[in-house]
């Protein structure tokens, strides 16, 4: 294990934890019951809209994880650090988007406690 590797590691916990915490917040202004808006129309369950995606964040990061410690040499090294902590931003930014959105469109339904 290198120092890039522990980088892009915190960077990933970073992204996860901001994911998390914002749809915990959104889990409690979320009834039970209401089934959230996801790509193309479809709408899922509560606990499963919100989970979904994290999960989804989760195993990227350990694909990449993977890859990075079977990096042969410093420039794989450096070329994984950079794609890690790309997507670990990327990914938060995306589902922030999405919360957002779904927030919105659920408000303009009616759906949400105050």
């Amino acid at each position: 294990m290198n120092l890039l590797s522990i980088a892009a590691d915190a960077l990933w916990i970073l992204a996860l934890s901001i994911m998390a915490s914002s749809a915990r917040a959104a889990w409690n202004r979320i009834d039970a019951e209401t089934r959230l808006p996801l790509v193309g129309g479809w709408r899922a369950p509560r606990n499963l809209a919100l989970t979904l995606p994290i999960l989804a964040a989760v195993a990227v990061g350990l694909i990449l994880l993977w890859g990075h410690h079977r990096a042969p040499d410093l420039a794989y090294n450096v070329i994984f650090f950079g794609l890690r902590a790309t997507l670990a931003a990327v990914i938060a930014m995306i589902h922030l988007q999405w919360l957002r959105k779904t927030l919105e469109t659920l408000e303009a339904e009616g759906s949400l406690k105050p």
